[in-house]
């Protein structure tokens, strides 16, 4: 699907959030991908592109972007190059 990531709260219970350390890797998947919730990503590494309903943003390091993921989305990286960010989704159920 275009990335690897790591969970960075496996041991923590009951937990409303979810955050990830997630590499973003060259690929040609334009399916977007919609769920209850809302995310939170802040880009570590690289350059991004993130597509939430038709609006589209490219995003450098340090850059953030936080939406409700119950509409269409797409984040994957730019380019020929790797991209690392941490991501933090709540999906609104215990």
């Amino acid at each position: 699907y275009g990335y690897f990531y790591e969970s960075l709260a496996p041991e923590k219970g009951n937990r409303l959030m979810e955050p990830f350390l997630v590499t973003l890797v060259p690929a040609d998947i334009q399916e977007m991908s919609i769920h209850d919730g809302q995310e939170f990503i802040f880009v570590l590494e690289g350059e991004v592109k993130a597509q939430v309903g038709e609006q589209t943003e490219i995003l450098y390091p340090g850059d953030a972007l936080y939406y409700d993921s119950n509409r269409p989305h797409l984040i994957q990286c730019l380019g020929k190059k790797s991209a690392k960010i941490l991501a933090v989704l709540y999906t609104g159920a215990r």
